[in-house]
């Protein structure tokens, strides 16, 4: 069981859980691997996707430079750039809204293609660029409203929690930083501009950066539409569905297999 960040609210949390679970599912339907296949997943975070992984597939490690899961068994700190694991360890490296925030790409996708067998997967879910432009056009709305609903569940928290627990209040951004936030809205990642990352995460640039030499393309599928900020929450996930394949999708799914 996962623990409810107070910060962001159990409305969000059960919200951005659900789209990585269809994520999750839409993606990994295109592996052909077995039960006793062995993963790795890049950038863990609260370990809802390494759940998913360990209950498909019987050996499953992790890695995160920054955050420890719940269930911490296979997991280590590491960053993708430089991965402790032996050429050829795993049959799937599967990544989930990870890559935009890796420092070196091209390091971390030669490390990649290093630690997977031959014929083995390799699938990393990255954001689209419809996704970039509506978190930019629909900021001026929809950081505001996510702002309000921290701001009720942080007041929740004050009221419901003891004193040696309030950390997570005492973090609370400031006004300024939250007007800030709301004209200028920092970049997603860890490209150098929003510019770039538009550029960057169109289909094209994302094949160029995911598939270095030893990996051919398997399959590339738009996986869901939705924003950021968390509008009409679990619900029209057909249309949903149905937007993504119609070109609106805010996530896609890249699948590779290594020669």
């Amino acid at each position: 069981m996962h623990e409810v960040n107070p910060i962001e609210g159990e409305s969000w949390e059960r919200w951005l859980h659900e789209i990585r679970r269809i994520e999750f599912d839409a993606a990994i339907g295109h592996v052909p691997l077995g039960y006793d296949a062995t993963v790795l997943e890049l950038g863990s975070g609260d370990g809802l996707q390494l759940d998913l992984l360990r209950h498909r597939f019987t050996r499953v490690f992790a890695i995160d430079p920054e955050r420890r899961p719940a269930a911490p068994s296979g997991f280590v700190f590491a960053h993708a750039e430089s991965l402790p694991f032996p050429d050829g360890a795993f049959d799937l490296v599967f990544s989930c809204h990870v890559v935009e925030h890796i420092q070196d790409r091209v390091r971390a996708m030669a490390e990649v293609v290093r630690v997977v067998r031959p014929r083995g997967y390799v699938v990393h879910a990255v954001p689209t660029q419809f996704w970039k432009v509506t978190s930019l056009l629909l900021n001026s709305v929809g950081y505001p409203l996510r702002v309000m609903e921290k701001w009720r569940e942080l007041r929740k928290f004050r009221r419901d929690e003891s004193e040696p627990e309030m950390a997570a209040y005492k973090t609370a951004p400031r006004w300024f930083q939250v007007l800030g936030r709301w004209f200028y809205p920092p970049v997603h990642g860890s490209f150098p501009s929003h510019r770039s990352e538009f550029r960057s995460f169109s289909r094209d640039r994302w094949r160029e950066m995911l598939q270095p030499p030893g990996l051919v393309s398997v399959a590339e599928i738009p996986l869901l539409s939705y924003t950021q900020f968390g509008f009409a929450r679990s619900r029209l996930l057909g249309v949903r569905t149905w937007l993504a394949q119609q070109g609106f999708a805010s996530s896609c799914a890249f699948i590779f297999q290594k020669s």
